[in-house]
């Protein structure tokens, strides 16, 4: 279930999510990059996290914000999944935190390590209802007491972004440094500072964001051979190279287990 946020938050928030599902077994998550770093707010159980690197599993902390993610990650449930997720502005690490996002790319951090007691108050507030409305209230009323210490968005981040958004990642870069009347070294420096990629990175997640959308709504293989080349690849092998990279699915695998509140992460 997706919720948007109140109006003062929209600068630092892009919408909520609530996931729950009840599993008695052990079960697999696959999670990859959006776009957009968040905070995550473990309701039940909280999930193991793999390292893909060592396969190490790490379980995750009750509360923590993350950055952004360059690699998918493999993810393990043992019990019912609840979690209630803070998805921020592509910028958002930068803005909320006040730091270069790319310090915390594939990273999570203990909300009680960034924020302290505040952080510790809202996690024991979150166990006295069940009810989502009065959950997003006290998150709500836990990020606006932040905001006096956010950043405010570069302008020329916030409007690259808007473009990207607008043209569903079909955009050269050479068209936003035209668009912004600025260089490109200038806004590769600014978009890895506020928001931990570079633009040309950023664009292609978006865009693959895009297409996975597109992916679950196209009704015959006909269909999706049109919005394969409609999104920029040059043919099947080069959409099947780009699924492997940014989910370790093929496309079948995914367009079959597709969730359409979070397209990013699914269970495998």
């Amino acid at each position: 279930m997706q919720l948007p946020p109140s109006y003062e938050l929209r600068s630092v928030v892009k919408h909520y999510l609530f996931v729950n599902t009840a599993y008695s077994d052990q079960s697999f998550y696959r999670f990859f990059s959006d776009g957009n770093p968040g905070i995550v707010f473990h309701l039940n159980t909280p999930l193991s996290q793999v390292n893909n690197l060592n396969l190490a599993t790490q379980l995750q902390p009750k509360s923590f914000i993350y950055g952004q993610i360059t690699h998918y990650n493999n993810i393990i449930l043992n019990g019912d999944l609840s979690m209630l997720i803070v998805v921020l502005q592509p910028y958002g690490i930068n803005s909320l935190l006040g730091l270069a996002a790319s310090e915390l790319n594939n990273t999570i951090v203990k909300l009680t390590d960034v924020f302290k007691q505040d952080a510790a108050d809202l996690e024991d507030q979150l166990l006295s209802s069940s009810v989502l409305p009065k959950l997003i209230s006290l998150i709500e009323s836990f990020l606006l007491k932040q905001l006096t210490a956010v950043s405010r968005v570069d302008s020329y981040v916030k409007q690259a972004v808007d473009i990207i958004y607008q043209k569903r990642g079909m955009v050269q870069i050479q068209y936003l440094t035209k668009a912004l009347l600025i260089t490109e070294r200038q806004l590769e420096r600014k978009f890895k500072h506020d928001i931990g990629t570079s633009p040309k990175k950023f664009v292609d997640i978006i865009r693959f964001q895009f297409f996975l959308k597109s992916l679950q709504n196209s009704p015959s293989d006909k269909a999706i051979n049109d919005i394969i080349y409609s999104y920029g690849f040059y043919d099947q092998a080069h959409l099947n190279k780009c699924f492997k990279i940014n989910t370790g699915l093929t496309p079948l695998q995914y367009k079959a287990k597709f969730n359409p509140s979070v397209i990013n992460f699914m269970q495998v």
